[in-house]
This record gives C-alpha cells, structure tokens and sequence, in this order.
C-alpha cells in the first residue's frame, strides 16, 4: 500500500534529484528555427495549454523548413540512443559510429511525387525537440531504439518525457501524440482519437513498465525513484498523466511576394496567424466538448507548415 507521507517523501527526493539535468535540447536550436505567437484564446472543459509556433523566416522570406529539419537531425544520438548505451563524453569516431546507428533505425523511405512519404517519424522528432525545450521535460525512454525492425512505426505512445512540477510536488509524465495532416480539423481529430484509444487500451500501462523497464539514463537513484512512482503499470499517488500533442498542418499563408520588404511579411504573417488562433481554439474547444476523459491534462502545439509533406521531405534529406 502507498501511503502519502511516503508520496511526500517520493516527492522531495524526486525535487533533490534534479530531474531537468537530463535535457539534451538547447532551446536556442529551436529559437532558431521556430517563433511563438503570444494570444489570449483558452481552452475550457480540461486542463489544457494551447502552444502557436511558426516557421522563422530567413532574409529573402523563405520559411526555414531545412534549417528545422537539419537541427532535428544534430539531435538523433540524443533521441535515439540511451544515455546508458552511449559514453558520457563522445570523441570523433564514436560520434560518427552512434549518429550511423541512430540513422539505420529510421524507416528511410523511397519517396516520389506518386509514394510520398506518410510516416510520422518527422513529427516525432519535432515533438521531442519540444517537449525538451518548452516544456522542459526530458526524454526518459529512448522508444527508436527498442525498434526490432527499422521500417516499423514506434508503438504506442509518440514519446515519453517527464518533469518534477515544484509548484504541485507531483512528477509530470508527457506521453506524446504527433499529428500532421494537410488540414488540420482531421490532426487535431485524429490526435484526440488516439489519446482516446491509448487509455481505453491501457496502453499507458505498458508504458509505465517501459519507463521502469528500459528507463534511458543511468543514475540508478533516479531510476529507482521512477520505479517506485508507478505500481503494475499504475501511476501512483505522486504521478500525473499529460498529453503533449504536435498538430502539424498546411497553410496558405506562408506564401510571399519575392519583392515585398521581408520584415513587413513577417509581421503581417503573424498578425494574420494571430487572427486565425480563435479559429484553431474553437475547433479544439468543440473537440474537446466531446472528449470524455477530462481528467488528462493536455499540451497542444500548432504549428502550420508551407506544406507537412515538404517538413518530412527535409527531415528525411537530413537523415541520407
């Protein structure tokens, strides 16, 4: 039985372990690539927190779509390959041989104007840049890297992070969720159904006994501490369940005069994707109004793209 003094107990060791010191992610990689739009829209019926980020621009306009996909490429040794698995300190050759390893366990696909590539790896990828450098939440379980065939999709979840949250005294797990669709009332829909069939399968309880089982760093007073937060894939007293969601989609609005003043496009862009924030929280309240399991609290990142299928074709440049 768990009582809560030693919740509490759990809880101050949890805070003295420094669980923060495990982020790979230098939020100004993400800086550099991604800007956020500040707005006043809130999501009602759930704990929820609505994050807009766009493309940054570079001097001739262009949104840099590449320069996203190659800083997620500097990142796969980190999101690929346990801690454990890998020496602290990495020289030349061991670096080169880790980032082959991390490249041969990504799907690779053969892409053409009639196959484009419909995989979820780039999202992934994304949604653990985020989750590291926003939410400040670590990477605890290195999902890729448990692949037994390269060219299958991560089951389950889309990533697994977590944080100490001072302010409640509780650890925070983010399971991630990953959409990207050329519109996107079908991401935010399908993201929500897949939240929705990851609790009605209890499919959370595998991955509480992943995290216990393959737990990616190799402080054992931390992984003993993890452990002793979940029982038989339950989250005890001292755990609570979020969703991080990527919601990925096409948006016209990226387009540009070649000729017009480049500082005046971008502000303009952003007072129009400003704009359309309360179009995105209706389609998210009117969702969420509908979704029953309002106990989960939720981070739900926008981002709309010049195109998601130009996004994965970069990210997959990035990786040959």
């Amino acid at each position: 039985m768990i009582l809560l003094s030693d919740f509490v107990i759990s809880g101050v060791f949890m805070d003295e372990l420094d669980i923060g010191r495990f982020l790979s992610v230098d939020k100004s990689d993400l800086d550099s690539c991604l800007d956020v739009v500040e707005h006043q829209e809130l999501i009602g019926g759930v704990v929820a927190s609505m994050r807009i980020h766009h493309m940054r621009f570079d001097g001739n306009g262009r949104p840099v779509v590449k320069a996203l996909a190659e800083a997620l490429y500097q990142y796969i040794i980190e999101y690929c390959i346990s801690c454990k698995n890998r020496p602290e300190q990495l020289n030349a050759r061991q670096a080169a041989k880790l980032t082959k390893e991390a490249r041969d366990l990504f799907r690779h696909p053969v892409v053409t104007i009639d196959n484009p590539d419909m995989s979820g790896e780039a999202g992934e990828a994304l949604l653990f840049f985020l989750s590291e450098a926003i939410l400040q939440a670590p990477q605890v379980v290195a999902k890729m890297e448990l692949k037994t065939n390269h060219k299958d999709e991560v089951k389950g979840s889309d990533g697994i992070h977590m944080k100490w949250n001072s302010q409640d005294e509780v650890v925070d797990f983010y399971f991630g969720e990953s959409k990207m669709y050329q519109d996107v009332g079908r991401a935010i829909s399908a993201a929500l159904d897949s939240v929705d069939g990851f609790h009605e399968g209890e499919m959370y309880k595998h991955e509480f006994n992943m995290v216990t089982k393959h737990f990616k760093y190799a402080d054992e007073d931390v992984r003993e501490a993890v452990r002793d937060l979940i029982k038989f894939g339950e989250p005890g007293p001292g755990v609570r369940i979020n969703h991080a969601c990527l919601i990925g989609y096409d948006w016209s609005e990226y387009g540009a005069d070649p000729t017009a003043d480049v500082k005046k496009h971008v502000a303009e862009f952003r007072l129009r994707l400003l704009a359309d924030s309360v179009r995105l929280a209706k389609m998210l309240n009117a969702r969420f109004s509908n979704f029953e399991k309002k106990h989960l609290r939720f981070e739900v990142f926008f981002i709309p793209f010049p195109s998601v299928q130009e996004f994965r074709n970069a990210f997959n440049e990035a990786l040959n």
